[in-house]
């Protein structure tokens, strides 16, 4: 994977996150567990606009779940395109970075912070992806190749 600038190959990783496609035994149970919710919600709030208002925000807040999200990154930084619209960041922005088996989170802080989540870039990983995504991105914030 890559483009090519002048003679040159430019680096370039390109992939689709869908962990509800991935696991698609946790995102069934996932579903039952909102309809329940919503369920209850619209039995002891006295009306079925509880239980819709409530699976409506449950469905928006596991929105990175179910849907797919598309990730590219190049020699000038990192971008995240869902359907709620594009996030990017430089490299220059990037300051660190924490993973985890199913992501990682790009902060512009120099150090783990909480304030990271909300100001950071929440990357998933693609299935089998995971090392080169990390060494990708190990390379462009030392600035040095990994080896």
């Amino acid at each position: 994977m890559g483009e090519l600038v002048g003679d040159h190959p430019v680096p370039v990783l390109e992939w689709t996150a869908h962990p509800a496609r991935e696991r698609p035994l946790a995102a069934a149970v996932l579903v039952v567990i909102m309809l329940g919710a919503s369920v209850f919600a619209a039995r002891f709030g006295n009306g079925p606009w509880w239980g819709i208002l409530g699976f409506g925000l449950l469905a928006l807040s596991l929105w990175s779940f179910f849907l797919p999200t598309r990730f590219r990154m190049d020699e000038a930084g990192v971008e995240k395109k869902s359907v709620f619209g594009t996030e990017k960041r430089t490299w220059r922005e990037v300051r660190s970075f924490t993973t985890d088996s199913r992501g990682m989170l790009l902060s512009p802080f120099p150090k783990p912070t909480p304030l990271a989540k909300f100001r950071g870039l929440a990357v998933q990983f693609a299935p089998g992806g995971r090392e080169g995504v990390v060494a990708f991105v190990r390379d462009r914030i030392t600035g040095k190749p990994a080896g």
